[in-house]
């Protein structure tokens, strides 16, 4: 009866725990100890709160470092071309443009083989481009236009093409201009419009240049002017100078006697006759000027102080040989004349036109630096020494065939127009 009760009634376990349940739902849906999901969850999101800080600080942080890399990039590279240098009227020019005209320059300079000056070339460049520009402005009140086959002149005179116009049309000359051209463009590192419109406006400024000259008179009041050179300002030499010349002796030969100018033997000192307004004004009055008895500052014949020549090292020694009141004009000092005239005028015009001009030794750094960059070692040539030995402007001479000088760029020969 037991055995049998053992078999038909299988043996009971004790009955459930009430919180048996629980725990075994417990352990189901946790992964360690006794954390429910909601509490891990719960902790997870309290330690993302208190990490949130230190990630959007690290996120402005980084933010703040690209904004300021961004701005240094931005005040470095792009700001600048971009800012306004020039503006005439309403056309305006960015430093950019003064780098390329700059560029242009000297790339120009370098072709042909004379060392390029950076030294005022900042501020020269600001006066080309709105000199330049305000000349194209007013060119039209004065009947002045430039074609397109004028330009192109232009462009194959400064590329070495100087040909008669049935050679101009030929095939050939067509492929090597424009090969040339292309080669030169690529030194340049310019568009070819950039400089067409460069060149067309130094055009318009040489038409008015010429417009305005012809109102120059042909003859004028001038004096022949002599000049010695010595290597020291010596009062010694001066007054055996002025000796000589009271004593009757001819001018020449008191120049070959004393001057220390190694082009004396060739010259013989001889400045040539010039008329007033092709000097500096202090020039002009020791020339021309007249004391308040209506005497001659410096009388005819007498030696003039001495003044130091930057260029040479020598000091220089004016002598009037002769004034005359009515002496026609030579090409070379009409030249001169017209770029003096020239200058007022476009001074007076300026009194009209809304002009802006911005530059400082800032703005002059940065251009040159850009301007270095892109420089090659021009190869250095021969200086020839300028007769007047800066009695005139920089660039300007009396003597040599006569060209039709551009007053920009400045210095910078090959963008002149040949002698017609």
């Amino acid at each position: 009866m037991t055995n049998q009760e053992n078999v038909t009634s299988p043996r009971q376990s004790p009955g459930p725990n009430p919180g048996d349940d629980y725990r075994a739902g417990q352990r189901s849906i946790t992964q360690r100890g006794s954390k429910s999901r909601f509490d891990i969850l719960r902790e997870k999101k309290v330690k993302s709160a208190r990490g949130r800080p230190y990630i959007f600080g690290g996120i402005g942080v980084l933010v703040a470092l690209m904004a300021v890399i961004g701005y240094a990039f931005w005040n470095e590279f792009v700001a600048p071309p971009r800012a306004l240098a020039i503006r005439v009227g309403d056309v305006e020019y960015s430093r950019g443009d003064v780098v390329d005209l700059i560029r242009f320059n000297q790339r120009l300079s370098e072709e042909i083989g004379v060392p390029f000056q950076l030294g005022n070339s900042v501020f020269e460049a600001l006066q080309t481009i709105q000199e330049a520009e305000l000349s194209f402005q007013l060119a039209p009140q004065y009947g002045v236009s430039v074609s397109t086959e004028e330009v192109d002149e232009r462009i194959e005179f400064i590329l070495g093409f100087a040909l008669s116009p049935d050679d101009r049309e030929s095939a050939e000359f067509q492929v090597n201009i424009e090969e040339t051209k292309r080669q030169f463009l690529n030194r340049v590192g310019l568009p070819e419009s950039v400089w067409r419109e460069f060149l067309k406006k130094i055009l318009f400024q040489e038409r008015l240049r010429e417009v305005v000259g012809d109102f120059i008179p042909r003859i004028q009041p001038q004096v022949h002017v002599y000049q010695v050179m010595l290597s020291s300002n010596d009062a010694q030499v001066v007054a055996l100078i002025e000796r000589e010349l009271n004593s009757g002796t001819n001018i020449e030969e008191v120049v070959l006697e004393f001057s220390e100018d190694f082009e004396a033997p060739r010259t013989r000192g001889d400045l040539g006759w010039m008329p007033q307004a092709i000097v500096t004004p202090q020039i002009d009055r020791l020339l021309f000027g007249l004391d308040a008895d209506g005497n001659r500052i410096l009388p005819l014949r007498k030696p003039a102080t001495p003044r130091l020549d930057e260029q040479t090292g020598l000091w220089s020694v004016i002598i009037v040989d002769e004034f005359q009141e009515a002496v026609e004009v030579s090409p070379e000092a009409l030249e001169l004349l017209k770029d003096s005239v020239m200058t007022v005028f476009l001074n007076e015009q300026r009194k009209t036109i809304d002009l802006y001009l911005d530059l400082d030794s800032e703005i002059a750094n940065w251009v040159n630096k850009q301007v270095r960059l892109n420089s090659i070692a021009p190869t250095a040539g021969p200086a020839q020494q300028d007769p007047l030995q800066g009695l005139l402007p920089a660039g300007a001479s009396i003597t040599g065939a006569p060209a039709t000088a551009v007053p920009t760029p400045r210095g910078i020969p090959g963008i002149s127009a040949p002698a017609k």
